[in-house]
């Protein structure tokens, strides 16, 4: 994570006294003590079907009924520990200590229930268990697991018990045959889906109804305001390519509506597409770098450590059966082209619909070219016509009283023949009727179009005709109306009021006047608004914004247009930047995110007018923004851009562009972030300001420790302390929080038995608390955990307590990148505490969101963890199959003999978990082989091959087990990792 600590090592329960995890309190009702479970605690919610309509049918049968039901519910609850902490009607909360305890109870009370002779109407009951950590006050339980459980048994219909996937994992192995697999599905109120069981017994009944869940889109297809019109037969002839076909390209002039048909069909197969159907907007990107980045922020995915944004997406889609529509290749088609031919060579069950106003040129690829729409005759059929009806349509929008005659309708034949059936031509001559006759129209048309009429109607090329209807709706704006219309195409991906004040401004257009100005281009339809809370932005459409920004490119206006949007986003980054270490965090990133292709296109500016000291500037200013959320590869790309040897820049930013850049680097183990950090160093000794010196000393510890196995990290990081202790540094930042970072970095870096790594950490904690900046206060709380195992059990207690609120905290942020750390850490941890089950859940959430962000080295780490909570917990062969991918992605890992290693003794402690007893020896002898590995590592690794070896030991002949280790001994780790691939992915019969 950020500043990462080095404690997310792979490792069974250590070799030293453990404590004790209580799941058990006591509760004083009277004179009577009520057992109450506690920490890790199984959740029953039952809930009878059909309880109103039975109430309703006979109030007094239905509560003799229940009376019994309630005799039966308790009586089971009470013969397996159960504690009823809530009832509600007839719905009952149960808490057990135990899964077994909870699923028993469930079991006895649905076979008691069918077997009842019932005073009244026969009860059925439905059924959920989650298992997970509650807060527990006064006998009653608070908290998220609540909620889960409840949805689980909401999910269910009479006589069903439904799990969760983390009571299916914790099921005693002879009960987990008696699961159905329901599979993953979407929960009302759950943001993420749940893998749903259901337990059968040979005594009860069959429920063979489907569970219910929410029907949630996986999709990000826009929502029209307008409604579709015609285009029957190209919707049918693209349903068919799409069916046949992994690439179709909709091809066609600006304006024919690719866009809106390609969506139309999209959202009409979504049913065909198990991970559903998304659009990609090329049209905002102006650099071919970023296509790939645009792809991936669809599913919110980040380039990481050791692999490029291509890898990140690449994986995630390769298993995925979905629809993807790229829109507007036509400006950047070579790279479009070739970045969408490495989707489809690489993921086999991606299709890909693209819309272009050329093709491809793909092999393969299938091709529809978009034509206008279909046009009546002047003499009659307009109404029936495609384009008549399109053009009716969003006429009526604008007056909804129209209702044209006879006359008024052969005037609409003439428009929507001199338009020549174009939908955006259509669209913008029908926002006209605001302000005249349908008369009127056409004959401004024919008057505006006699240019063409010289030659024939099959020579026009319909871009020249889309270009003539553009040009007329330009030649209608007053002058001021038309120079705001020019220079709002800088922009990209929208803007605000505020932006256009600022960057548009200037001879014909006044400050005072751009909102009018705004507002008069809305009116007709060259302009689209875009409503939220947070206000409202504006867009123009991407043949518009085309169309503008050629004008703009016949006047003397584009380069100081350009500087002047550049500088505006530069200044913008700098006002919200302070946000981001604040209180105000989530409306400082919602601001920067909103106007990110702005800010991406300011970049490209600064470049290309070699503006390096404000592109510097923004790369620093922007650090907490890309950590935040993420985006660690696409910045330290950006930074090196204006890092290039090339160049005059001022050396204070220099410094700081290279601090940056090397913190970045360091988080996802880049080694590159070495280099920078030495660069930042030289530099800032030439300043013989000890301060600076001491900083970049800092971070180029940092770098050391996080890419390598060096020891040299930790001669700079006591110098930085040393400098830093005698020297104060310039702030860079406020100065509480200025002082938080430098005590987080060193309480994070230092080794932990650094005798000042407490008090680093616990001064960080209360000047990052002080200024209300939540994000950090939990990295801090999260590095926490380098204190922990330093044999000091109620340190390790405050350490669990400081990374359950970190996790807490960042569940409120969309932080995906620190919320993965967060809960790695805190799975390791719990695993550590023998709490299989919880740590279980924590991890394969981190695995998720890691594996998202490309944090592939932290991806490893939790993967392999979760493996081991999986086979303590007797899931042996999906701790097994957790494994091949990790050890399949080792050329891309950082530390490879570290790495390597790490996955060997994961290996070694799930075989032995399996019981596969003879091949784990094997496996120890490749890892007690390695002995020359990095301190931290060895800290814990040698209590878990210990009690690796201690274990084999009770199951193997002495002479046995010592020649397999010697076995295994005699491998190279390269052979060693090969052998246990291959017995990774076999899956032979275990036993107990």
């Amino acid at each position: 994570m950020l500043f990462g600590s080095y404690l997310a090592m792979p490792g069974s329960t250590p070799n030293r006294p453990q404590a004790v995890v209580d799941n058990v309190g006591l509760y004083t009702i009277g004179a009577m003590t009520t057992v109450i479970p506690t920490g890790v605690v199984s959740f029953l919610f039952t809930d009878v079907e059909g309880s109103t309509r039975l109430w309703e049918a006979d109030a007094d049968a239905m509560g003799a009924s229940l009376a019994l039901h309630d005799r039966i519910m308790r009586d089971a609850i009470s013969r397996h520990n159960g504690h009823v902490f809530s009832t509600a009607g007839d719905a009952f909360a149960v808490s057990f200590p135990t899964v077994d305890e909870a699923t028993n109870a469930s079991i006895q009370i649905q076979l008691g229930l069918l077997a009842a002779d019932w005073p009244g109407p026969p009860i059925k009951v439905r059924m959920g268990i989650h298992t997970g950590t509650a807060e527990e006050r006064g006998g009653d339980y608070f908290g998220p697991v609540l909620n889960r459980g409840a949805r689980i048994m909401s999910a269910g219909h009479g006589g069903q018990i439904l799990l969760s996937s983390v009571t299916a994992a914790a099921l005693a192995s002879e009960a987990a045959s008696s699961l159905k697999d329901l599979g993953r599905h979407h929960l009302k109120d759950l943001a993420e889906p749940e893998h749903v069981f259901e337990i059968r017994h040979p005594d009860l009944p069959v429920v063979d109804r489907p569970i219910k869940t929410m029907d949630v889109r996986r999709t990000n297809l826009p929502d029209y305001l307008t409604s579709f019109v015609g285009r029957t037969a190209q919707l049918d002839e693209l349903a068919d390519l799409v069916g046949g076909n992994r690439l179709v390209s909709l091809t066609g002039v600006g304006g024919t509506g690719k866009t809106r048909l390609a969506v139309e069909a999209a959202r009409r197969c979504s049913g065909d597409f198990p991970d559903g159907v998304w659009l990609v907007e090329l049209a905002p990107v102006t650099n071919p770098a970023f296509i790939m980045s645009t792809i991936g922020d669809t599913w919110g995915l980040r380039a990481g450590e050791g692999a490029s944004i291509e890898d990140v997406v690449s994986r995630y889609l390769w298993s995925r059966e979905l629809l993807l529509v790229v829109d507007n290749c036509e400006h950047l088609l070579d790279h479009a082209s070739a970045a969408i031919k490495f989707l489809l060579d690489c993921c086999p069950k991606v299709r890909i619909v693209a819309t272009s106003r050329e093709s491809l040129g793909i092999p393969g690829e299938a091709q529809l070219r978009v034509p206008s729409l279909g046009l009546g005759g002047a003499d009659g059929g307009t109404e029936e016509s495609e384009a008549a009806v399109l053009f009716l349509d969003r006429a009526r929008a604008v007056r909804p009283d129209f209702a044209p005659g006879a006359q008024e309708l052969a005037d609409i034949a003439r428009i929507c023949n001199r338009i020549d059936g174009i939908p955006l031509g259509l669209e913008l001559a029908a926002a006209r009727l605001r302000s005249m006759s349908a008369a009127d129209l056409a004959d401004r048309l024919d008057h505006s179009f006699r240019i063409l009429s010289g030659s024939a109607k099959t020579s026009l090329p319909r871009q020249r005709t889309l270009q003539a209807t553009i040009d007329w709706s330009y030649d209608l704006l007053k002058p001021p109306e038309q120079a705001m219309f020019r220079r709002l195409s800088v922009f990209t991906g929208g803007f605000d009021l505020e932006a256009a004040e600022v960057v548009c401004i200037g001879g014909a257009v006044e400050d005072f006047e751009v909102l009018d100005h705004l507002d008069s281009l809305v009116d007709k339809s060259l302009l689209v608004p875009s409503h939220s809370e947070s206000g409202t932005r504006y867009r123009l459409l991407e043949p518009v914004r085309q169309y503008a920004q050629e004008q703009l490119s016949e006047t003397s206006e584009p380069e100081g247009f350009r500087d002047a949007h550049a500088r505006y986003f530069v200044d913008l980054v700098a006002r919200a930047a302070p946000g981001l270490r604040s209180p105000d965090l989530r409306e400082a990133t919602r601001l920067i995110s909103g106007d990110y292709e702005n800010i991406r296109s300011a970049f490209t500016t600064l470049l290309e007018t070699a503006d390096l000291d404000r592109y510097l500037a923004l790369v620093f200013d922007l650090f907490g923004f890309w950590a935040h959320k993420g985006m660690q590869m696409e910045a330290i790309d950006v930074a090196r851009s204006g890092l290039s040897p090339d160049g005059h820049r001022d050396l204070n930013l220099e410094i700081k562009a290279l601090w940056a850049t090397g913190m970045l680097c360091a988080e996802i183990t880049r080694p590159e972030g070495i280099e920078y950090a030495r660069r930042g160093l030289a530099l800032a000794q030439t300043t013989n300001d000890p301060g600076v010196i001491g900083r970049m000393e800092l971070a180029l510890g940092a770098c050391i420790r996080h890419a390598t196995t060096d020891p040299e990290y930790l001669e700079h990081l006591l110098e930085a302390r040393r400098l830093l202790d005698n020297n104060p540094p310039p702030h860079w930042w406020e100065e509480a929080w200025d002082g938080a970072l430098i005590n987080l970095l060193l309480a994070a870096y230092l080794p932990s038995d650094d005798d000042r790594v407490l008090e680093h950490l616990t001064t960080a904690l209360e000047l990052f608390e002080a200024c209300g900046d939540r994000a950090f206060v939990s990295i801090a709380l999260s590095e926490s955990a380098t204190l922990y195992l330093e044999g000091d059990r109620a340190q390790d207690e405050w350490v669990l307590d400081n990374v359950r609120r970190a996790c807490e905290i960042y569940s409120s942020f969309d932080s995906p990148n620190w919320h993965g750390h967060a809960l790695q850490i805190m799975g390791v941890l719990l695993r550590w505490e023998g709490d299989y089950a919880e740590a279980a859940e924590n991890l394969a959430q981190a695995a998720q969101m890691l594996d998202e962000v490309g944090d592939v080295n932290c991806w490893a780490v939790s993967t392999r963890s979760l493996a081991r909570c999986e086979a303590a917990i007797g899931k042996f062969e999906e701790a097994a199959q957790r494994l091949v991918p990790v050890i399949d992605r080792i050329p891309v890992l950082p530390m490879q003999m570290t790495s390597k290693v790490r996955i060997l003794d994961s290996s070694a402690d799930v075989l032995q978990a399996s019981h596969r007893d003879a091949e784990a020896a094997v496996v120890l002898g490749a890892c007690l082989a390695v002995d020359d590995m990095p301190e931290d590592f060895v800290k814990t690794r040698d209590w878990e091959l210990n009690a690796i070896r201690d274990e084999l030991v009770t199951r193997l002949d002495s002479g046995e087990l010592a020649r397999l280790v010697a076995e295994g001994q005699g491998l190279r780790v390269d052979e060693a990792l090969v052998k246990v691939r291959a017995w990774l992915v076999t899956s032979p019969t275990t036993t107990e």
